[in-house]
């Protein structure tokens, strides 16, 4: 293929890559602002849309904004949808492909890591529960030049109650996926629990009132409980020494675990809401319970309290991104993985010092200080003593590491002829630090595919390294050194970009994910509250989240967008 073809198929495929990165931004940014509208514009513009192997990731984030716009129903329909796109074209090995966390390029199917496909459920499940809730769906309906629009329809108890009983239908599947989460993992994983799952489903369960689903949600609870002290040292909401804990040794990390305040109070309202389901539903199971926990004062107070519970639900931040870092990977051990034949004879004879003079001489590649994925890359100028091994670069998806959120309080208040009355105040406990799953299961990720990766991409380098040998010699021999040197370069150049472009980071997320989910229970008589969400540490910092609306006394749950 003549070189000007080569660059120009080099450059439309950086130029889409880079517009799929670009779009992506663009959308967190637009849902960050609350500018929701312009968001769906920019994501039906998008290739996204129009590319099948983006589908599921073009249907979360509809989902979503749909979602964050209150439009329950249709937000519900794109999600089953997006299930429907999973269930319908994962094969068995597929499935067991994307839950051992294989690294993926842009342009493969996107499957979305398990944290993404888990928080699936939780909005299929939160949607239906909405419309049960607000008690209106839409309806379709098609006019004579078959343009489709929805008008309200006010459902039945009958009809309320079957979404009800979809969003206990979701949670279960939802279990279900851990489940099978576990099976299907090829390597021992941490991660194959959800601490936000489990107390997720418990909670529609519970809001459902039956003894059975209160008894489900008092087990789920208790799982919750085992979870959070699992997965509580990797994650930096729970773990003031996460950093050290995630890399030190197994015989260490015992010794790098300091307990944070919000994982205390995680784990105090766990142990309240287990102990209160065990006293309202078994009794006899409530003394013991109540033994093995040893809740604080702050707890056995709280379940003196009998009275209805008004739960918050607040979707904090934005969930840490995916980007792409740039690593590097030493060529003489690629050089040793070479398995082609002709390629393998052609080193043998040419030698791979001479291969790394050139690498690092005419073709001017950089040098690595280590070996792996931890190694320092550098360049140097022609004459500097090559002591080091010849190296060449490459993109991995990273996710940033979180910060802890700060303590955040739900200061419930109502307005009385102009004036604020503060009603309660009450401590959010973050049940769902999903920037920290996240982070975790994209480390394990990269870490369990970084030396096949890093191998593959280093041996396409090493055959454009020889291929652009092969020019060096011929030219020499023929024009010279003056020549040879450029149309060499010339040469690796075109291949290495080659390699770059088809080779990229798959940087695509689910990027309107919240950063944490905070949760807290509230006693409210009937009526109209406001929410506010207040940094503890400093009052001036916070956000107004709209109202509370109590219509009767009854355990119920209302959710709120903070990005």
């Amino acid at each position: 293929m003549p070189i000007v073809y080569k660059l120009l198929l080099i450059s439309f495929l950086s130029a889409c890559s880079l517009q799929s990165r670009k779009d992506q931004a663009e959308i967190r940014h637009l849902f960050q602002i609350n500018q929701t509208d312009k968001a769906l514009e920019v994501l039906d513009k998008s290739d996204f849309k129009t590319e099948e192997n983006n589908r599921l990731l073009y249907l979360l984030h509809k989902g979503k904004l749909l979602f964050a716009q209150n439009q329950f129903y249709l937000a519900s329909q794109h999600f089953v949808e997006a299930s429907e796109v999973m269930d319908k074209h994962y094969t068995k090995s597929i499935k067991e492909a994307l839950l051992s966390s294989v690294v993926s390029d842009p342009s493969s199917t996107f499957y979305g890591l398990p944290y993404e496909r888990s928080l699936l459920f939780y909005y299929q499940a939160l949607s239906f529960f909405k419309i049960y809730q607000n008690g209106f769906a839409l309806e379709p309906k098609t006019d004579k030049k078959g343009k489709v629009s929805y008008v309200e329809k006010q459902l039945n108890s009958q009809e309320r109650r079957r979404y009800l009983f979809r969003a206990r239908a979701s949670v279960v599947a939802w279990d279900t996926f851990y489940k099978e989460l576990q099976r299907s993992s090829r390597k021992e994983t941490k991660f194959d629990h959800d601490l936000f799952a489990k107390i997720m489903g418990a909670k529609i369960h519970e809001l459902i009132g039956k003894r059975e689903d209160e008894q489900i949600a008092l087990q789920l609870y208790q799982d919750a409980l085992k979870i959070l002290k699992q997965v509580g040292p990797a994650f930096f909401s729970f773990n003031n020494k996460a950093k050290e804990f995630i890399s030190s040794e197994d015989k260490d990390k015992k010794e790098k675990v300091e307990t944070s305040d919000q994982y205390l109070k995680v784990e105090e309202f766990l142990k309240y809401k287990a102990l209160s389901l065990a006293k309202t539903r078994q009794r006899w199971k409530y003394n013991k319970l109540k033994k093995e926990l040893s809740p604080s004062k702050s707890v056995l107070s709280k379940l003196e309290d009998n009275k209805p519970k008004t739960t918050l639900l607040i979707e904090s931040g934005l969930i840490a991104p995916v980007k792409a870092e740039v690593v590097s990977y030493n060529l003489r051990s690629a050089f040793e993985q070479v398995e082609n034949p002709a390629g393998k004879a052609f080193i043998a004879g040419v030698g791979i010092p001479v291969l790394t003079y050139f690498a690092m001489g005419p073709l001017g590649l950089g040098a690595v200080s280590t070996k792996g994925k931890n190694s320092v890359y550098f360049r140097h100028s022609l004459g500097e003593a090559m002591t080091a091994e010849a190296g060449i670069e490459f993109e991995v998806p990273m996710i940033e590491t979180p910060l802890p959120s700060n303590e955040l309080q739900a200061v419930i208040y109502r307005k009385e002829n102009g004036k604020e009355l503060i009603v309660q105040k009450v401590d959010l406990a973050n049940v769902g630090p999903i920037s920290d799953l996240a982070f975790n299961m994209n480390r394990e990720r990269v870490e369990a595919s970084f030396s096949s990766r890093g191998a593959r991409i280093a041996i396409k380098h090493v055959l454009a390294i020889i291929s652009a040998y092969k020019t060096y010699t011929s030219m020499k021999d023929q024009n010279g050194e003056l020549f040879a040197r450029p149309a060499a370069f010339g040469q690796y150049l075109i291949l290495a970009k080659g390699i770059k472009e088809t080779e990229r980071a798959d940087t695509r997320q689910w990027n309107t994910l919240p950063s944490n989910m905070l949760m807290a229970e509230a006693s409210l008589d009937p009526g109209e509250y406001f929410i506010r969400l207040v940094d503890k540490s400093n009052s001036q910092n916070f956000k107004e989240l709209g109202k509370l609306e109590v219509k009767a006394k009854k355990e119920d749950i209302f959710t709120y967008l903070a990005p």
